[in-house]
């Protein structure tokens, strides 16, 4: 028996509103004729010649089904428009009647191979030419249908073109409604699906996209983009609605093999029925890309803010490879003092973009792309060797050298190698492993542990110095000390700013006698000022980082820095 409900059946149903058919025409006495045929059954627009035409088509084409061409035309004829429109990928898609008197084979195979889909010839019999035009119509739509496959065979809901498809067609029909356009994405999917099994990843899909489905009302579809990613067309809904549903949805898989399960959602609200779905679908999607990876933000509304900052992101992407061959990218050293010794111990490596294009540019505004898209990987290694090298060059004259911590990113460790690469080259450059510290974020630890610890121990077997980055902030766990050899901890600046406040000093104080047990250093981050190194030396803290003492500087400020405040 057929479902007459199934997403497969919906999509096949005819258009309930008017096709719309372009008339292009330059006999007035034909035109009307034609439009006296076909004003009962189609929405139309005329125009006098080929120009005229591809100007109306230009501003109309999302709406028009079907163009009747003449062939004959003044100013721009039927062929020169053909070629026209077979030149623009909006267009091609559109199917072209030929009205003519002439029956010449010529013409019409010219025609035929500039695009045409058919020929009706003058005088116009009224039952052929309704009945021509609503085929190729159907044809058309059919084909448009057919050539997408329909449905997901794991979640039982629309693949991407047969979504957009489908949307597309709602939206014609149903102009007076207000409708939402959603994109969601389960966040860390592939660490689960490597953890639990891809049998696991699958069921958590089909239950998510069962749920979506279970919200659905007539005229509402969703869609599957990728493994963990879906698309919804609602009728608008308030703000609540969505938060309900996250909620809804994240219970299911609470205590779960998703214990850790987190949808977030990228809405266009009250979308233009108008505007082309892979616009919308953009226009979603930024709003979802823009709280990716950010703790806490699972709702994101579209706005042009977004869209102007996805346009700034994306010019940041298409310069970074040059910057990266052009050296734009310059490390700056932020000194670590200790605290006992009153002397530079140490610096942590930090980045900037010195843009020939963009100017001088904070990390803040770049970092976190790369770290979306990938490229933080080249630009890791790039810190790790102009570290080495400035280890190197120091070392050979002799000078004061401390040691330097680097970031290893979370996109580092798909590097099955890391750990060798590493080794190679702080040997290449002849650098002791202890100058050169590595540090790592909880998150990127919880993303693959084991693939890090595996890579994490043998950096330290080797004698690297490894360090928790911003212990104490919104991912931090004790259970991540037990199962990585870190030999420095490193206070979150958060953390350091309450120290003033009894129970932020009582915080404090519980790391670092925490530290201590586990043999560990610690350092804190961000001290300002004189009465907070002074309580952080009481708490036995032993390195401070911070703008009391120094800002991160270039390099050639820092070893003067360093030969002034350095410990040989």
């Amino acid at each position: 028996m057929i479902d007459k409900n199934s997403p497969s059946i919906e999509i096949l149903e005819a258009s309930h509103t008017k096709d719309t058919v372009l008339i292009i025409e330059d006999d007035e006495i034909n035109r009307g004729i034609l439009s006296a045929l076909l004003e009962e059954k189609f929405n139309l627009f005329e125009a006098e010649n080929g120009k005229v035409g591809l100007d109306v088509l230009s501003e109309n084409f999302k709406k028009i089904s079907i163009i009747l061409l003449d062939l004959m035309m003044p100013v721009m004829d039927g062929y020169e428009f053909l070629q026209r429109i077979s030149q623009e990928k909006r267009f091609k898609s559109i199917p072209v009647i030929i009205l003519t008197a002439n029956n010449a084979d010529a013409d019409q195979i010219r025609a035929l191979k500039l695009g045409a889909s058919d020929f009706i010839t003058k005088p116009y019999n009224p039952n052929i030419i309704v009945n021509r035009i609503e085929a190729i119509i159907r044809l058309r739509r059919s084909f448009e249908i057919l050539s997408a496959t329909v449905l997901d065979n794991l979640t039982g809901v629309y693949l991407s073109q047969a979504f957009f498809v489908r949307a597309k067609q709602i939206l014609k029909n149903h102009h007076s409604d207000e409708y939402d356009f959603v994109c969601t994405n389960i966040e860390s999917f592939k660490i689960m699906n490597s953890r639990h099994g891809r049998k696991s990843g699958d069921k958590l899909l089909q239950e998510v996209a069962g749920k979506f489905k279970s919200i659905l009302q007539k005229h509402e579809i969703c869609g599957r983009i990728s493994a963990d990613r879906f698309m919804i067309l609602l009728r608008h809904r308030e703000p609540d609605f969505y938060k309900k549903l996250e909620d809804e949805i994240t219970k299911i898989f609470k205590n779960g093999i998703a214990d850790a399960f987190v949808l977030k959602f990228g809405i266009c609200e009250n979308i233009d029925h108008e505007e082309d779905t892979s616009s919308i679908y953009d226009n979603a999607m930024f709003a979802l890309n823009s709280i990716t990876r950010r703790y806490g933000k699972t709702i994101s509304y579209f706005n042009q803010d977004l869209r102007k900052k996805a346009q700034a992101e994306q010019d940041v992407i298409d310069n970074m490879e040059e910057a990266l061959d052009a050296n734009e990218f310059v490390v700056f050293y932020q000194p670590k003092h200790g605290i006992k010794e009153n002397k530079a111990m140490g610096a942590e490596a930090l980045v900037r973009w010195n843009s020939k294009k963009f100017g001088f540019m904070s990390p803040g505004l770049f970092i976190p792309i790369f770290e979306q898209n990938g490229f933080i990987t080249k630009l890791d290694y790039y810190i790790w060797e102009n570290v080495c090298k400035m280890l190197h060059e120091r070392i050979e004259k002799n000078d004061i050298v401390v040691p330097v911590s680097v970031n290893i990113s979370r996109s580092d460790f798909d590097m099955t190698d890391l750990d060798q690469t590493i080794i190679a080259l702080a040997d290449k450059y002849n650098v002791p492993h202890n100058l050169l510290h590595l540090e790592l974020t909880e998150s990127a630890y919880n993303e693959n542990s084991e693939q890090i610890k595996k890579i994490i121990d043998s950096l330290h077997s080797a004698g690297f110095i490894i360090e928790l980055d911003d212990f104490g902030t919104g991912y931090s766990s004790l259970s991540i000390l037990t199962k990585i050899p870190f030999d420095i901890l490193k206070l979150d600046m958060s953390l350091v700013r309450e120290i003033k406040n009894l129970a932020g000093r009582n915080v404090l104080s519980c790391i670092v006698d925490l530290a201590n047990r586990f043999n560990m250093k610690t350092v804190a981050e961000g001290c300002e000022d004189q009465e907070t190194t002074e309580i952080l030396g009481e708490l036995g803290c032993d390195l401070i980082q911070g703008y009391f003492y120094s800002k991160p500087l270039p390099a050639n400020e820092f070893f003067e820095y360093i030969d002034l405040h350095g410990m040989r």
